[in-house]
């Protein structure tokens, strides 16, 4: 199929000073609608309270789940509030008489938590996992989730993966984050209590795309707007188009230096931005066969098959 010749190349000045002007009417608007949408910064991310040193884990079966599980839960509250004291909250810091109170407060030095208990309603599975769900999303540091059927236990419960459809618990007893299935015995079918921190906790911040690596391909005009191929990282970690992020573009529908304009969504926030080149379609079809390069199949004959081993006895069709 043949590719449209481009638009005549746009004179590097002139297109020089296009792109400026439309990068920095662009960026302008993003920075004033991020400066009135974004909060004030918190000391951590929702993604630095699931780092295994947060948690603290029981030696063994202890029989005080529910003492670990409610620190593990108040730990990340104050980490999500930026109190630099988070750490004094340990398993001392939890009152307890052979179980876990179902309303108490803990304090650090410049802060005070308090928890109060709930319990789980739902009859069907799906109604108590809706319910579950409803206070994970009310409640960034997750909760204590506690059953008393069968081997009673408790594990602090994290948040809900839209991926696998699954609850993530971290679980005292293992030393494990993984999904509430993994768990020792706690499940949303058995689950019938739960603790949660009463005292305003501060929503999950997105992480901002600001140190974003933004690679970008070169792209061809052939009388549409070019779109090349995007790929982005943030420490290492590649994001997905879609879901972290979207793209948007500035001079791609002419031949010259062009601008890709990544913007954070979902658990990302802020933008990035990467220069790329779009290309005149006739000259990078031109040349694509190197100089010297000549056919030795006569004119009007095709070209004989290639044949590996044993294609002499199949024989191939003319």
């Amino acid at each position: 199929m043949p590719i449209t010749a481009g638009r005549p190349p746009v004179g590097s000045g002139v297109a020089a000073a296009r792109v400026a002007f439309a990068c920095a009417s662009l960026l302008a608007g993003l920075a004033l609608a991020l400066f009135s949408v974004v909060p004030e910064a918190r000391a951590v991310t929702l993604a630095e309270t699931l780092a295994d040193e947060v948690f603290v884990n029981e030696p063994g079966s202890t029989g005080r789940c529910t003492i670990y599980a409610a620190t593990n839960m108040l730990r990340r509250a104050a980490l999500l509030n930026g109190d630099q004291d988070w750490e004094s909250i340990t398993t001392s810091s939890i009152p307890s008489s052979r179980g876990l109170p179902f309303g108490f407060s803990v304090g650090t030095q410049g802060a005070a938590y308090a928890v109060e208990h709930g319990y789980v309603t739902g009859s069907t599975e799906e109604e108590r996992s809706a319910e579950l769900r409803a206070l994970i999303d009310e409640n960034p540091a997750g909760i204590v989730l506690y059953t008393s059927a069968g081997r009673p236990h408790a594990v602090t419960l994290l948040g809900y993966d839209e991926g696998t459809s699954s609850f993530t618990a971290h679980d005292s007893l293992t030393g494990a984050t993984s999904s509430l299935d993994e768990c020792v015995s706690v499940r949303v079918s058995n689950a019938d209590a739960y603790w949660y921190v009463a005292s305003p906790v501060s929503a999950p911040e997105p992480t901002s795309l600001r140190n974003a690596t933004v690679t970008v391909g070169d792209a061809v005009y052939a009388g549409k707007a070019a779109v090349p191929q995007v790929e982005v990282a943030l420490g290492g970690t590649p994001l997905v188009e879609g879901t972290d992020y979207a793209v948007s573009y500035v001079g791609n529908d002419a031949v010259g230096t062009a601008l890709a304009v990544v913007v954070g969504m979902g658990d990302y926030s802020g933008a990035a931005t990467s220069s790329f080149e779009v290309l005149d379609g006739a000259k990078a079809l031109a040349g694509r066969c190197g100089p010297g390069v000549e056919s030795s199949t006569p004119p009007g004959q095709r070209p004989a098959a290639s044949r590996g081993p044993g294609a002499g006895a199949l024989g191939l069709a003319a």
